[in-house]
């Protein structure tokens, strides 16, 4: 490691690099639980020793390696635990869940307002409405059932569907 230090001499920078560099990712990535993590924070170590050789005192260079992974590692914790962090699958499934709640909830309050509307349609006018549109009737089959013309159907259903349209606001 003097070497290294006081004589900038690269190949011998080079073979610690290559002894130390494994077991280093090994013992990193018992704290930071990620291979590509772990080889990056190691890096980054061995890139500092060397663009600092000039002014580093080292005693033990394999203390000072662990303990410069070590420390790597903490900073690397302590930074992304101020980031929130989770799992991706986790974050799609809440918002598919949160747009099911919100899709749920406006079908829900619209189909509120639909009810209420209808309710609020004349008797007859009301019954010519759920014959065809919730029971499936034609014109001509609510006609006979209720023993009117096919065009006072046409009529009823035409204010019917008027009505609905003003009452929530629908154009067209």
């Amino acid at each position: 490691m003097n070497r290294i230090l006081q004589d900038d001499d690269y190949t011998a920078f080079q073979k610690l690099f290559a002894d130390m560099y494994s077991p280093l990712c090994v013992f990193c990535v018992r704290f930071v639980h990620v291979k590509e993590v772990a080889e990056e924070l190691v890096s980054d170590v061995f890139y500092t020793i060397w663009k600092n050789r000039q002014q580093i005192v080292i005693t033990s260079p394999k203390a000072y390696l662990f303990a410069a992974v070590r420390n790597r590692a903490f900073d690397y914790l302590r930074k992304i635990k101020k980031t929130v962090w989770c799992d991706l699958e986790a974050a799609m499934q809440l918002a598919a869940e949160l747009t099911n709640s919100q899709d749920l909830l406006i079908e829900q309050e619209l189909n509120h307002h639909v009810e209420k509307s209808i309710a609020s349609l004349p008797r007859q006018c009301r019954l010519i409405f759920e014959l065809s549109r919730e029971h499936g009737l034609k014109y001509k089959e609510i006609a006979s059932k209720l023993n009117i013309s096919i065009k006072t159907v046409e009529t009823q259903m035409s204010r019917a569907l008027k009505h609905l349209r003003g009452s929530l606001q629908i154009t067209g």
